[in-house]
């Protein structure tokens, strides 16, 4: 009797074993992220460069992948002045979609009347996304002020940025989710 109740213990400690082993790690949440980036790149027809353009003129479907790992559209590449690391600051307004679990898109549009500007030091996004209310911590993101690099006051771009520890915002880190901006404005705030 107690040897057969020993069997079952060992047998219900390896099937809780094997049920416990279903949890991703995130390795699984990266290879996710990929098929789901493929998958929007493919839907929406993007055609990805392998060098930035030597003469910064995107078309409408052109990205590049930045060695971040952001995908960058540039739309209007502003008015020539250029941002400077720790203390331009910056107003943005952006628009697109979260993937919620890899499976789901939901839309944001901060363009709407009544949409306040989204407001960060270049260099310092993610420390604003860090403190601050719950939309700055969704879409803040070192990725998202990457794009600030390359253009200037009042352009416009188009990004995709991943979840990764360094690129995403807050909130995207926490829940392995990329976001798709189909329109990033930015405009110094003199």
């Amino acid at each position: 009797m107690k040897k057969g109740f020993n069997i079952l213990m060992i047998g219900l400690c390896i099937i809780s074993i094997v049920a416990c082993d279903k949890t991703k790690s995130y390795t699984d949440y990266l290879n996710d992220e990929k098929k789901e980036i493929r998958r929007l790149i493919s839907e929406k027809k993007f055609e990805i460069l392998d060098n930035y353009p030597a003469d910064g003129v995107f078309k409408e479907n052109q990205f590049v992948q930045l060695p971040t790992g952001v995908y960058l559209n540039v739309v209007d590449s502003g008015n020539g002045d250029r941002a400077i690391l720790g203390q331009t600051k910056i107003l943005s307004r952006f628009s697109g979609e979260i993937f919620f679990n890899l499976d789901t898109a939901y839309k944001f549009n901060f363009f709407t009347n009544g949409s306040q500007y989204f407001q960060f030091t270049y260099g310092l996004a993610f420390a604003v996304g860090q403190q601050g209310n719950e939309a700055e911590q969704y879409f803040l993101s070192p990725g998202l002020e990457s794009a600030l690099a390359f253009v200037g006051d009042s352009s416009v771009v188009r990004m995709i940025v991943p979840f990764k520890s360094g690129v995403g915002s807050a909130y995207q880190i926490s829940n392995y989710e990329p976001l798709y901006y189909d329109r990033v404005r930015f405009i110094f705030d003199k």
